[in-house]
C-alpha cells in the first residue's frame, strides 16, 4: 500500500481460521493526508470531564384528557401529557399527570372461543358467564376499566341478536362499578345496532364505543354524540387518515375530549416496529402543537396472543420455553413497546400480563425518590423546558 495506493490481489485463495488486519500509524497518517486531511494527533492518555448534560426542550401542545365515567362508581382519566412518555424521570418542570391505564378484555362467548391454553387455565371458572368475568377480574386482579366484546352477535360466530349483547352488557354493569368499554364484533351491519343499543343503555355513564372505522364511523359518531360517550376512532396505521376521521368526527359534533385514537397495534413478529412509530408520530406530533392528533392513543395490546410465539405448544417448539410464561411475557412486551412511545389506554387479555404492565408503568411513571437525587445518583443530568 504504499503512497496509499490499491494492491489488487487476483486468483487468490486465502485459508485461515483466523485473519486480522493491522494499520499501522503511519499507514493512517499517510492515508489521511494523501486525502487532503489533517494528520490525527499522538495519541495520549485519556482523561475524564466532568460536565452537565443541558437539555433545551419545548412541546407547546397538550394531548386532551378523556374520562370514562360510571355513576355512583368509579372514574378513570387518561391523557393530559405535556412531555413524552416517562419524562418524569427527568424532573422537569412540567409532568404528565396520568400513567397509561389497563383495560381487562372480557367475552361475551368466551367459552366457545378457542382461546390460547394459558388464558383458559386464568378464566376457565368464569368463561360462560361475562358479568362473572367481569367481577372476578376487579376482584381478584384490581381491573379498573372493562372491554366488554361482544362477539357472539356476529353472524359469521353465533348470530345472537343484539338484545342478548344488550342482556349480557347490563349483567356487566350491576356485577361492576368500573368503567366498561363498549367493544364490537368487527360485523359492521351488526356492530352499528349493537351500538344503538348499548349506547343508550349506559346514557347516565360516559363510558366508549370501540370502535367507529372508515366503514361505520359516519353513524357511531353521531351516537357517541347523541348519549354523551367517548368513541374510539379507528384507521389502520396511516397518519393521515387517523387526522381525517379525527376532523371529521368533530365536524359532526363530537367533543374533543371524547376523542381517543387507535392507530392499531400489529403484534410484535408482525409489523410490531411500524405500529411504535406509528404511536411515536402522532404523540410526538400532538405535543409539538399538531391539534389534531393531540388525542390519547389505544392499543389492542391483546393481538399479541395473535402471534404464534405466544401461543404454539412446547411439543411443537420445545426451544421456545414454557408456553404458559411465554403468552404473557409477549403481551407484556407488545403493551411495553406502545407504552414508551405514547399509549394511553393498553387493552389487555391475561391478567399477569396486566399487572405486569400496570406495576412497570407505575416505576416509569413515579418521580424520582429525593433520597436517590440527595445520593448524587442524577447529579449527570439536568434539562430545562422553554416556556
Amino acid at each position: 500500500m504504499k503512497n496509499t495506493q490499491e494492491l489488487e490481489l487476483k486468483d487468490v485463495e486465502l485459508f485461515a481460521e483466523h485473519l486480522e488486519l493491522e494499520m499501522l500509524p503511519q499507514v493512517v497518517v499517510s492515508a489521511a493526508q494523501a486525502a487532503g486531511l489533517p494528520a490525527p494527533s499522538q495519541l495520549g492518555k485519556a482523561e475524564w470531564t466532568s460536565a452537565k448534560l443541558k437539555l433545551e426542550l419545548e412541546y407547546p401542545g397538550e394531548i386532551e384528557t378523556i374520562q370514562f365515567i360510571r355513576t355512583n362508581g368509579k372514574t378513570c382519566t387518561i391523557g393530559g401529557e405535556k412531555v413524552p412518555p416517562f419524562f418524569n424521570f427527568l424532573g422537569l418542570e412540567k409532568r404528565n399527570p396520568n400513567p397509561p391505564l389497563v383495560t381487562y378484555d372480557v367475552f361475551d362467548m368466551g367459552s366457545e372461543m378457542m382461546l390460547p391454553k394459558p388464558i383458559k387455565e386464568e378464566y376457565k371458572d368464569v368463561l360462560a358467564d361475562p358479568a362473572q368475568w367481569a367481577k372476578f377480574v376487579v376482584d381478584k386482579f384490581g381491573a379498573e376499566c372493562i372491554t366488554f366484546h361482544s362477539l357472539g352477535i356476529d353472524p359469521g360466530t353465533l348470530d345472537w341478536p343484539v338484545s342478548k349483547s344488550r342482556q349480557l352488557f347490563e349483567e356487566i354493569l350491576q356485577a361492576v362499578d368500573v368503567p366498561v368499554i363498549i367493544g364490537c364484533s368487527g360485523n359492521k351491519k351488526k356492530d352499528v345496532e349493537m351500538f344503538k343499543e348499548l349506547a343508550a343503555v349506559a346514557e347516565s355513564e360516559v363510558l366508549m364505543l370501540s370502535a367507529a372505522d372508515k366503514a361505520t364511523w359516519e353513524e357511531v359518531v353521531p351516537l357517541a354524540v347523541k348519549y354523551d360517550h367517548n368513541c374510539l376512532l379507528w384507521t389502520s396505521l396511516d397518519l393521515n387518515n387517523q387526522i381525517k376521521m379525527n376532523k371529521d368526527a368533530i365536524e359532526l359534533g363530537l367533543p374533543r375530549n371524547r376523542i381517543v385514537m387507535d392507530p392499531t397495534c400489529a403484534t410484535l413478529g408482525y409489523g410490531m416496529e411500524y405500529s411504535f412509530s406509528i404511536y411515536q408520530r402522532m404523540r410526538m406530533a400532538g405535543l409539538l402543537g399538531e391539534k389534531d392528533l393531540a388525542f390519547p392513543i389505544s392499543g389492542g395490546t391483546t393481538n399479541a396472543w395473535g402471534a404464534r410465539e405466544a401461543w404454539m405448544s412446547e411439543k411443537n417448539v420445545p426451544g421456545w420455553g414454557v408456553r404458559k410464561y411465554r403468552g404473557p411475557i409477549w403481551e407484556i412486551l407488545n403493551a411495553l413497546c406502545l407504552a414508551i412511545v405514547g399509549l394511553d389506554l393498553a387493552m389487555m387479555f391475561h391478567p399477569i400480563a396486566a399487572k405486569a404492565i400496570k406495576d412497570i408503568t407505575s416505576q416509569f411513571f413515579a418521580e424520582i425518590p429525593k433520597e436517590l437525587e440527595a445520593k448524587g445518583y442524577y447529579d449527570w443530568v439536568s434539562a430545562q423546558i422553554k416556556r
